[in-house]
């Protein structure tokens, strides 16, 4: 297997399972707990989120390292800002939403908001998350969608 090769499966497998993570706790566990008593939806939710956020940041970093590398390795870095690459364009925005909210937001003040609101109104923070979430889901499949028919053609 080539280096090309080897950076396009790590690549493909950390944005299955990061966005496969993403769509899991979009359409099952964020319903799910809407079935729940109120008060104890945040506090599941953080616990499932704590659990899988170690292994988001991991795979958006190894996203974007592989994704960087392909970029240079196959010569694309020439498509960036024309309409031929948008397919491009949006993945790597798509990567620095992600990035800026894990890496970023959420250490810095979007945990402690959250954790506010939930106290405040544990309804109201529960249909801000099920919104995010469900935007950034829809994002991530029109990029997939994108990137996908723009690198075959």
């Amino acid at each position: 297997m080539s280096v090309t090769e080897s950076l396009l499966v790590v690549h493909v497998l950390s944005v299955v399972l990061w966005i496969g993570g993403v769509a899991f706790v979009t359409t099952i566990v964020l319903p799910m707990l809407a079935s729940w008593p109120a008060a104890q939806r945040f506090a599941v939710f953080r616990e499932i989120e704590r659990r899988f956020g170690t292994e988001a940041r991991v795979l958006v970093v190894a996203a974007g390292a592989s994704g960087g590398a392909l970029l240079f390795r196959l010569r694309l870095t020439g498509l960036l800002f024309r309409p031929q690459g948008a397919w491009l364009d949006g993945m790597i925005g798509l990567w620095t939403l992600f990035a800026l909210l894990l890496f970023v937001a959420e250490p810095l003040f979007l945990h402690r908001k959250m954790t506010e609101m939930a106290q405040r109104d544990p309804s109201r923070a529960h249909a801000l998350l099920v919104r995010g979430h469900r935007l950034l889901l829809a994002l991530a499949v029109i990029v997939i969608i994108a990137g996908v028919w723009g690198a075959t053609g």
